[in-house]
């Protein structure tokens, strides 16, 4: 896969998984747990519109800070949600968010490892 294609596909998985999450955080989907869905939901929506934005804004390192965002991002949601989802359980949309976040920070590392930071 290409840069491009990889940066693609991480636009189109956040704005999936940052929808999914305000879909099943504001249906009550998830008892106890919608308030942290829905701010998850915006964040993985604002860091998808981040790195389609961020590809030619001047700076020096282009993409490479949206992608590190997406992939911290998506590391403390699967984190926490996990954790959170091992201890109490929930809905089955848990388990398919977090397939999503692995996908995307899989997607992450190797965007990251395909390109190289600008030299200054």
């Amino acid at each position: 896969m290409t840069p491009q294609t990889l940066r693609h596909t991480i636009i189109g998985l956040l704005m999936v998984t940052g929808i999914f999450h305000l879909i099943v955080g504001g249906l009550g989907l998830a008892p106890g747990i919608g308030l942290p869905l829905v701010l998850f939901g915006f964040l993985y929506t604002g860091i998808g519109y981040f790195v389609r934005r961020d590809t030619n804004d001047g700076s020096k390192s282009h993409s490479r800070n949206a992608i590190i965002a997406a992939l911290v991002a998506c590391t403390l949601g699967l984190t926490l949600g996990g954790a959170n989802y091992l201890t109490n359980g929930g809905p089955v949309a848990l388990p398919i968010m977090f397939v999503i976040d692995v996908a995307i920070i899989a997607a992450a590392c190797l965007w990251l490892t395909k390109t190289q930071a600008k030299k200054r």
